[in-house]
């Protein structure tokens, strides 16, 4: 039995990616959603949870997880029962790790920050993250021309991670016209029975 809180921004890509992955795994938790404008993430309550102040936030009963990745390895260890999702086996475990990397390296400093810049007004070169973005698309679109999911022939934490912040530049503007193995390896995503759309912004 879980007893677990979900801290976050209504249009954090992080904390969608946990949303996302707990309706996947059918766990029932508390959603906390935090004011930004009010920087209830900077409240000294909240920093006593995370000093760095950042969402996502998972509390566990008495385990209190931050970072999406850290949290999406925890709820697939403590939780995904089929093993399914974060398989063992070292070589397989290294693929997942590489693309759990790339989220929070190539897609944080591209796709994340060029939907960041046009939708939610954050500061930055848009040419330059724009470029970043279309580099790491054409990186995906050719490993996904002989693949259906990323590390593994089903799904894994791996597509959970690097789902959002791609999708969210899209809605931003990015055109998937040069890129049809992205495109098809989204609607794979979101044809999962349990799965969450991502935030409007």
């Amino acid at each position: 039995m879980s007893d677990i809180t979900l801290y976050s921004f209504t249009l954090s890509g992080n904390s969608h990616k946990i949303r996302h992955f707990l309706s996947i795994l059918g766990l029932d938790y508390e959603s906390k959603l935090l004011d930004v404008h009010q920087k209830e993430h900077k409240s000294t309550e909240f920093m006593a949870l995370n000093p760095l102040g950042q969402v996502p936030v998972l509390i566990d009963n008495d385990v209190v997880i931050c970072d999406s990745n850290a949290i999406l390895v925890y709820l697939a260890e403590q939780y995904d029962k089929t093993g399914r999702w974060y398989p063992t086996g070292a070589k397989l475990r290294a693929e997942i790790q590489k693309f759990l990397s790339m989220s929070a390296g190539e897609v944080l400093n591209g796709p994340n920050l060029y939907r960041g810049i046009k939708r939610i007004g954050k500061p930055g070169d848009l040419e330059s993250t724009y470029d970043r973005t279309i580099n790491f698309f054409t990186y995906l679109n050719n490993f996904l021309s002989d693949k259906r999911y990323l590390a593994s022939e089903e799904p894994t934490i791996a597509d959970i991670a690097l789902y959002t912040y791609p999708k969210l530049a899209v809605k931003a503007g990015v055109s998937l016209s040069d890129f049809p193995f992205i495109s098809a390896w989204f609607e794979r995503i979101e044809s999962g029975k349990y799965f969450v759309a991502e935030p409007e912004k």
